[in-house]
């Protein structure tokens, strides 16, 4: 079987635990985001947990794969290159295609802002990349 089967075999599990385990056995599903993606050679899937601090920003970062997040909690305004600037609220999911130039901020003085992403990488190839600062 293929990496890219047991993968997606793996992740569906894991997500359909979560939600069958948070929502109970009489929940309700949402798809949060449901994008296409283009074939990939062999890759690797994370599933990161990421908090930005109050006031904190992620800085100007591109990623070599698909990104997608979930936003659990917490405000942040989510920048993409040449696209005007939208405020990230819990129960929002975005998916980032690869090599897109984006930054998230949190504006809060108080609260942390929260999110779990999961990538689909490249072997051998890092999560994230810096990007160059603005012109």
């Amino acid at each position: 079987m293929s990496k890219k089967i047991v993968l997606g075999l793996i992740l569906a599990a894991l997500l359909g635990v979560i939600v069958i385990h948070a929502q109970g056995p009489q929940g309700k599903r949402n798809v949060l985001v449901k994008d296409d993606m283009p074939p990939m050679p062999a890759t690797t899937g994370y599933l990161i947990e990421v908090e930005l601090a109050p006031g904190a920003e992620s800085g100007r970062i591109t990623h070599p794969g698909q990104e997608f997040f979930y936003v659990s909690s917490g405000e942040a305004i989510f920048e993409v290159e040449g696209k005007p600037p939208q405020t990230l609220k819990p129960g929002m999911g975005i998916h980032v295609e690869p090599g897109v130039v984006h930054s998230a901020r949190n504006p809060s003085k108080t609260g942390p802002f929260k999110y779990v992403a999961f990538f689909v990488i490249e072997q051998g190839k890092p999560v994230t990349i810096p990007a160059p600062a603005k012109k």
